[in-house]
This record gives C-alpha cells, sequence and structure tokens, in this order.
C-alpha cells in the first residue's frame, strides 16, 4: 500500500543526512576512481625508453654453433 498524504518536500527534509551522505559516497567514490586513473597512467611503463644496452664491446659474444639440448632424447620418460 502507498501512503495517503505523500508530501515530497517533507520527506526530503526529513531524509536530508541520509541523501547528503549518499551523495558524499558518490562524489568520494568518483574522486577516487580519477586518482586510480591518474595513479595508473602516471606509473604506465614507457614503452619509447631505452632498454637497457651493455656497451661493453668485450662482452659481445657472436657465436655461430648451435645450442645443445641438455636433456638427450628418452631420459625424460615418465610412467
Amino acid at each position: 500500500m502507498s501512503a495517503p498524504d505523500t508530501n515530497t518536500e517533507k520527506q526530503e527534509e526529513r531524509h536530508k543526512p541520509a541523501l547528503l551522505g549518499i551523495k558524499g559516497a558518490m562524489i568520494f567514490g568518483a574522486l577516487m576512481m580519477v586518482l586510480l586513473a591518474f595513479f595508473v597512467l602516471g606509473n604506465a611503463r614507457d614503452d619509447d625508453a631505452a632498454d637497457v644496452v651493455n656497451t661493453d664491446p668485450s662482452a659481445a659474444e657472436t657465436s655461430t654453433v648451435a645450442p645443445v639440448d641438455p636433456v638427450e632424447p628418452g631420459t625424460n620418460e615418465s610412467n
């Protein structure tokens, strides 16, 4: 059943603290989302940044030998 006499102005005045709390929670949530977006975008990886490169020419290894497989065929069988 609905209320026989609905006075919205009177009801709004009675519920003012609850309505202010709901509005405050909505503003707080929106602020947290904006701050989260700034935090994520601020800490994002820069793809244009140069990777660390070894500039020591003596450390450069040039090998033409194919890598050796350390596991011989048949030794990794499971029963």
